[in-house]
């Protein structure tokens, strides 16, 4: 560890200025002290930009090895083909579509195909995530909390907090081959006999997943540091937000309550 002295920017004393691998693994067991010196520091862009790329190999990694399991893609294959029987029994499309539907969905399908769009989407997604929340963190921060927190500071604490989601992106790789599901999660919804992703229930307890509430943790407490408030009060504005998300996309794109 790099135990050099760094000026604070407000001339407070000097903290000590640590390494970005310090920063990155000291994220899991001491936050409090790494958000401290991310206040008092000059702004460092690779608090946000190191653990992004990081995320982005996480979820490459995931779509490698998730989607060249046999089990993953077969269990995929069978959810979409009882939805596809299930409208058919109710009378939303007749089975001519359905059959339709299932060639479409043989084509795309693939592990080539599945692994592509899940790299795809894995580097977007963390790239437009890291930048969501850190909008959210600096909206709270400067218009609920009243702190003086900078829209970059923001994506610092939101980069930073990021490592956890690379642990819960480890997790659940493991998790999706050992059930043969990728949307398996370390979350209750592994209680289920049966997990199904168009019932509203299941996806809401499957959105519980520790890793996230961990993140959201973290988060908070930068936000908290950052802003100078205290961490009940940044928690309660991001806990509160992420579920308004969580429960509207459940309520707004899946299809019942179960």
């Amino acid at each position: 560890m790099d135990e050099t002295q760094q000026a604070g920017l407000d001339g407070q004393p000097a903290v000590p200025r640590t390494s970005l691998v310090a920063r990155l693994t000291n994220i899991f067991v001491a936050p409090g002290e790494v958000f401290a010196e991310v206040k008092d520091s000059a702004p460092v862009p690779a608090n946000w930009i190191a653990p992004m790329v990081i995320a982005m190999v996480a979820g490459i990694i995931y779509s490698m090895v998730v989607f060249s399991q046999p089990a993953v893609i077969q269990g995929m294959k069978d959810a979409r083909e009882k939805q596809l029987q299930e409208q058919v029994s109710t009378g939303k499309i007749t089975q001519k579509q359905a059959d339709a539907a299932t060639d479409v969905a043989e084509r795309f399908m693939t592990p080539t195909m599945l692994k592509t769009f899940g790299i795809l989407g894995s580097i977007f997604a963390t790239a437009a995530g890291l930048f969501f929340w850190a909008l959210a963190a600096w909206l709270i921060g400067r218009f609920a909390l009243r702190g003086p927190l900078d829209y970059m500071r923001a994506v610092e604490a939101v980069g930073l907090s990021m490592m956890i989601s690379v642990l819960g992106a480890i997790i659940s790789m493991l998790l999706a081959v050992i059930y043969g599901d990728p949307g398996a999660k370390p979350s209750p919804a592994l209680l289920l006999s049966h997990f199904d992703s168009h019932n509203r229930g299941h996806v809401l307890l499957a959105s519980l997943d520790v890793t996230t509430l961990w993140f959201l943790a973290v988060l908070s407490l930068g936000l908290a540091r950052l802003t100078g408030t205290g961490f009940a009060r940044a928690a309660a504005w991001l806990y509160g937000f992420w579920a308004f998300l969580t429960a509207g996309s459940a309520w707004l794109f899946i299809g019942r309550w179960g």
